[in-house]
């Protein structure tokens, strides 16, 4: 394991950044994804059963132990795997199709909104088409930040901007620097103001796409 170069003294909010990425793009930390709020929600029925059971049974076998009472354990077993599968079939029937992208191991985290590359490419296909190119620029230039977390040139980071993506890329990527760097203000221009946007515009978020395919992987 190669260690990790700590600043000495005090450190500015960028260099903490830019250490939390360099950590976070460790072989160790890339992959693991937090589940969804379905798989969480039964976990926690699942945990809630299992101590109720514990409960029970030790209360049941802690005590005379007769026949009777190893014929209840076993009913209330039995109960416990009703209402086990009753939650699951429940919870099945009442997932939203925010809680099915949350469970999709596709889906990126970018500027704290999940999204999904797919829902993405279609909407950016429709936005260009209709002419849309404020749509087009802010959809385009989200994708692009799904090809750098794919590629594993920034970390799908919660909380993390424009800015912390374009040092990454400038780590990480310096040949894509001044194509994002020139996206990034397109993107800022149509997100953040009012100001018109053509299709110029999103020509240059384009051009990123084009080089982040180009590029791929490392």
């Amino acid at each position: 394991m190669i260690p990790i170069q700590v600043p000495t003294g005090e450190i500015s909010n960028e260099e903490a950044n830019e250490l939390a990425d360099e950590i976070l793009l460790r072989g160790e930390f890339l992959g693991s994804r937090e589940p969804g709020r379905f798989a969480r929600a039964v976990d926690r029925v699942i945990g809630w059963i299992g101590d109720a059971l514990d409960r029970i049974f030790s209360t049941i076998f802690g005590g005379a132990g007769s026949g009777a009472g190893v014929t209840l354990a076993y009913i209330l077993l039995a109960v416990a795997i009703v209402v086990l599968l009753l939650a699951i079939w429940r919870a099945i029937k009442g997932r939203t199709p925010k809680d099915d992208e949350a469970d999709d191991p596709g889906a990126r985290i970018v500027f704290d909104e999940l999204v999904d590359p797919n829902e993405l490419r279609t909407d950016l296909a429709a936005r260009t088409a209709s002419g849309d190119w404020r749509g087009a620029v802010v959809t385009g230039f989200r994708l692009a930040v799904v090809a750098l977390i794919d590629a594993g040139v920034a970390v799908e980071r919660p909380g993390a901007t424009a800015g912390d993506f374009g040092r990454a890329v400038d780590r990480n990527r310096p040949e894509l620097s001044d194509p994002y760097t020139q996206a990034a203000s397109r993107f800022n221009l149509a997100f953040y103001s009012d100001a018109e946007i053509v299709e110029g515009d999103y020509k240059l978020v384009s051009a990123l796409l084009s080089s982040l395919d180009r590029v791929g992987a490392k």
